[in-house]
């Protein structure tokens, strides 16, 4: 920058030497139209990018895959110095994530003397992760090209794109009364029309259990006991190792646990890769919020790389697991039996594509599971708001 710098200010003395010793009306029309543009270029070199400040507004935060993103991007400054050719672009830490948009997240136009211009653009087909966009490139011009400056604007944002869900119909798999062979800690149904009791509030019961009279008398939180119709404690595990249908078994997932959720059952969330991330308990939105932020984010990795899952990774104890996988080997599937005492209890579904054919070693590892009672059930993308149903029939 600062050889062109050098290089303006000599052109300009040539010029002006020129015309002196030169003399005549060729040398100094030539003097008088290079003035301008090379005034400009002086004056764009020592004009101060740090006055230019950049504000991103995301219209679209919750954002599933599959979905559009839409973005404003307003650019301002306090010295309004007429600037000519500007450009401004986003900086995606994926590179791809501009190629989706077409590039339509870089812009150009003529600053003039405005102080704020703006643009919008939108991405479609977004695919489920995390996406983070660091910041706001500017640069300016001169005429020529001759002095080209640029600032880096610091603005970041993360987006997430959540898995899609797909509505199903919840029903439990091996619910029992108290007085069963698999008795929980938490009721899987409660009858809220009566209360039996109160008891010491506890993290993650629900605000309208809170019995507001003992609070009101006592200033300590108090919650509601009711009767208890049916126990089952359901765990969700999702397999991260590398898979063909990676993206459907997460949406599988993301599925099960918001519908079962919905359905107030005692569902806890485990995700096994390179490390597990266990949700034991998911009883509040924000309990499942935390869960579908772990979906949005989670990657497959190398089998390889992924730990057998280990029995204290949850000690809740598991009524029943739904194993969610595209790789239904035994080694993987027996880490998941300590959570359960009966094999029964355990639902594996491998999620398929329908438009290939199934491999031999696939059947192979499904025959060896439900030969040693494990109920197994494959599933293609079109067939999983029928998952729990199908599960009922077996």
């Amino acid at each position: 920058m600062t050889g062109r710098f050098v290089f303006i200010v000599s052109l300009f003395f040539s010029v002006y030497v020129f015309a002196m010793f030169q003399g005549g009306k060729v040398s100094w029309t030539i003097f008088y139209m290079l003035t301008p543009f090379l005034l400009y270029s002086i004056a764009l070199f020592v004009y101060p990018m740090n006055n230019i400040k950049a504000e991103r507004i995301i219209h679209t935060r919750a954002i599933e895959r599959g979905g559009k993103l839409s973005v404003t991007v307003k650019i301002s400054r306090t010295v309004p110095f007429p600037l000519l050719y500007a450009g401004a672009s986003e900086k995606w830490e994926d590179p791809e994530m501009a190629i989706k948009a077409n590039n339509r997240t870089k812009h150009l136009f003529i600053f003039g003397f405005k102080k704020e211009v703006e643009w919008s653009y939108e991405i479609e087909k977004l695919p489920r992760g995390e996406h983070i966009v660091k910041g706001i490139e500017v640069e300016v011009s001169d005429f020529f090209g001759w002095i080209q400056k640029r600032a880096f604007l610091e603005l970041k944002d993360t987006i997430l794109v959540y898995p899609t869900t797909t509505p199903m119909k919840y029903v439990p798999i091996n619910a029992q009364y108290d007085r069963g062979s698999l008795v929980s800690p938490f009721s899987l149904v409660k009858d809220t029309t009566m209360a039996t009791g109160v008891r010491d509030y506890q993290s993650g019961d629900r605000v309208t259990w809170i019995h507001w009279k003992s609070f009101a008398r006592t200033q300590n939180l108090m919650t509601k006991e009711f009767e208890d119709r049916q126990s089952e404690d359901l765990v969700v595990v999702l397999d991260n190792r590398a898979s063909e249908t990676f993206e459907e078994q997460v949406e599988l997932a993301a599925s099960i646990v918001e519908e079962a959720a919905s359905h107030q059952a005692n569902i806890g969330f485990i995700s096994v890769g390179a490390e597990t991330a266990v949700f034991p308990f998911i009883h509040s939105a924000d309990q499942l919020h935390d869960v579908f932020v772990h979906l949005a984010k989670v990657k497959q990795v190398p089998a390889e790389e992924v730990l057998p899952l280990e029995v204290s990774s949850f000690t809740g104890g598991a009524g029943s697991v739904v194993l969610v996988t595209g790789n239904p080997d035994w080694p993987f599937i027996q880490s998941v039996m300590g959570f359960v005492k009966n094999r029964k209890s355990v639902i594996c579904f491998i999620v398929v594509n329908r438009e290939e054919p199934i491999s031999d070693r696939l059947y192979e590892q499904i025959k060896f599971a439900e030969a040693k009672g494990i109920t197994v059930h494959m599933l293609g993308k079109m067939q999983f708001s029928e998952a729990f149903k199908e599960v009922a029939s077996l």
